[in-house]
């Protein structure tokens, strides 16, 4: 086995990530355990206003933050589960264009939502860090204790979920990345190799999600997006350009080989029936070479993306333009509320 496999092999193996095996635990139903966790933040972070005379502003800007932090954990507990089921799910359909015997493409599809204990223990040391960082970026040590404690705990969190959560992405973008460089595009089935494309989607529309919450730190008046806040931005942006880049890279190279080898063979055809003089060929060369004609158009006609355009149209309809239209909406109203 290459080393590739040794790899996938090893995550195979090793337990679910953490967030996934906190979701089992609490038997909840995944949406239902992503709205529990976006409340328990929520209330959290709300809790210093408690019995606390504030104004508008300080109220708003809690406000905003709050709904950031419980949006963002939420989503991320809620939708994980599915992200990497779905990848599985993709895995498991592409059996038939890649070489690779069942239990191999089993063993990859079982890798997709693990990690090693080594990797999760330096992911969660790496998102810890993070946190405390980007707290410091943020001033949090000059607010008062009562205000800073929430967004710490909150700031740190949503750093460690991201970092158990995106590098397995990224990983297995990684991974669909290189099937799609041996897989073997069927042309006149596209659907055969749409899962490439779903890959590349389905994990691209949580971290989109992620960054349309930014939007909610508007409420707080001012424009948010400066200074230590953009490195959260960056840190979902970044591999949020990967993670669609990676499956697509591949497989999109595989279906331009085999379009121009398949239009080639198919020229030589077209040659070897009419030796150059089709008013002279007979009714059946005429007929073959009809016959290879309107298979080398459907041949040039084939996608060069792998998706489904079906499932694409339904994806942006329902899950991408509804985050976007609303975060739009969001930053308009508030930007006209300031100035009225």
């Amino acid at each position: 086995m290459s080393e590739l496999d040794e790899k996938l092999r090893a995550r195979s193996v090793a337990p679910e990530l953490p967030i996934l095996r906190l979701q089992r635990w609490s038997r909840l139903h995944p949406m239902a355990f992503g709205i529990f966790i976006g409340l328990l933040i929520l209330a959290g972070m709300m809790s210093p206003l408690l019995g606390v005379q504030t104004n508008r502003a300080l109220f708003n800007d809690v406000l905003g933050s709050g709904l950031f932090f419980a949006i963002s954990l939420g989503l991320i507990a809620g939708f994980s589960r599915s992200v990497f089921q779905g990848a599985a799910q993709d895995m498991r359909e592409l059996g038939d264009v890649i070489p690779w015997p069942e239990d191999a493409v089993k063993s990859a599809s079982d890798a997709l939502s693990r990690l090693t204990r080594q990797q999760v223990w330096k992911a969660l040391l790496l998102g810890f860090m993070a946190g405390v960082g980007h707290s410091y970026l943020l001033n949090l040590q000059s607010s008062s204790w009562q205000f800073a404690l929430p967004q710490l705990i909150a700031t740190i969190l949503l750093w460690l979920a991201m970092f158990v959560t995106v590098p397995p992405l990224i990983m297995n973008a990684l991974l669909f990345s290189s099937l799609g460089r041996i897989a073997r595009p069927d042309l006149l089935r596209p659907s055969r190799h749409a899962a490439f494309g779903a890959a590349a989607l389905r994990p691209a529309l949580l971290l989109t999600s992620l960054l349309c919450a930014y939007a909610l730190l508007f409420l707080g008046g001012e424009n948010p997006l400066a200074g230590p806040v953009l490195i959260g931005v960056l840190g979902g942006l970044i591999p949020l350009v990967g993670i669609v880049a990676f499956p697509l890279r591949g497989i999109r190279r595989r279906i331009r080989e085999q379009r121009a080898a398949t239009l080639a063979a198919l020229d030589t055809r077209l040659d070897a029936i009419t030796e150059g003089d089709i008013a002279n060929a007979d009714a059946d060369a005429l007929f073959q070479l009809d016959a290879v004609l309107d298979m080398r158009e459907r041949v040039a006609r084939a996608p060069a993306w792998p998706f489904d355009v079906d499932a694409l149209k339904r994806i942006l309809l329902f899950t991408v333009l509804p985050p976007l239209t609303w975060a739009a909406a969001a930053i308009v109203e508030i930007m006209i509320d300031s100035v009225l």
